[in-house]
């Protein structure tokens, strides 16, 4: 984050994120959020004033961000939710089985073009990866930012990180949780929260696998 001030501009290495404005906001004005549910269920702020941060001060809570990803046009639906901490990032892409939908602007792009013309004429493309790999990706994805801060090495297989990602998959499914995420069951199971379930929503198999 980049500190701009009249005689005194800085750089803060500290994770923040959009859903920290709002509070921000509310912060420097000392206006308190409203008290009200959205679908039976308390809303709250998941983000965190910045002002302590302008003041030398560390805030609440600086273990991890949340990142949500549904659609670029309702066309190029690729829904994703991702957690970041210092050391390592993990994404969740929800509808793996289907390929990265590519936005209209970028798939004209002379970028875009080059790599789909060298793909198909079999060139290389000066990439770590290909583009089969960018179109179809991993349901999960982890990376260790501390010795791979380009995120090329996929590490969600590697037994050496296995009690990590395990906290940052339940802590990521507590923030979904919070957020009344619709897409909490995904891909594997079905979120039941009308009628019966009103009151007490709950995920079941969809048995994909038969």
């Amino acid at each position: 984050m980049n500190v701009v001030k009249k005689d005194n501009p800085k750089e803060i290495q500290k994770l923040v994120s959009h859903v920290d404005i709002v509070p921000t906001v509310l912060n420097w004005f000392n206006i308190q959020y409203p008290e009200y549910k959205l679908l039976h269920n308390p809303v709250i702020l998941t983000g965190k004033s910045l002002l302590p941060l302008l003041c030398n001060k560390d805030r609440e809570s600086e273990e991890a961000i949340f990142t949500s990803h549904n659609l670029h046009e309702v066309t190029m639906y690729y829904p994703m939710r991702s957690i970041r901490t210092k050391d390592f990032k993990l994404l969740h892409n929800l509808n793996y089985l289907m390929p990265f939908q590519i936005d209209q602007d970028f798939f004209i792009s002379n970028t875009f073009q080059d790599l789909l013309n060298r793909t198909r004429e079999g060139i290389s493309t000066h990439w770590y990866k290909n583009l089969k790999q960018y179109y179809y990706r991993d349901q999960w994805e982890f990376f260790d930012l501390s010795t791979d801060p380009q995120e090329r090495i996929n590490q969600i297989r590697n037994e050496k990180y296995t009690g990590i990602i395990n906290h940052l998959k339940q802590h990521l499914y507590q923030w979904q949780n919070i957020t009344s995420d619709a897409w909490i069951c995904q891909p594997q199971g079905i979120l039941e929260n009308k009628g019966y379930y009103k009151l007490s929503p709950h995920c079941f198999s969809g048995d994909y696998g038969v």
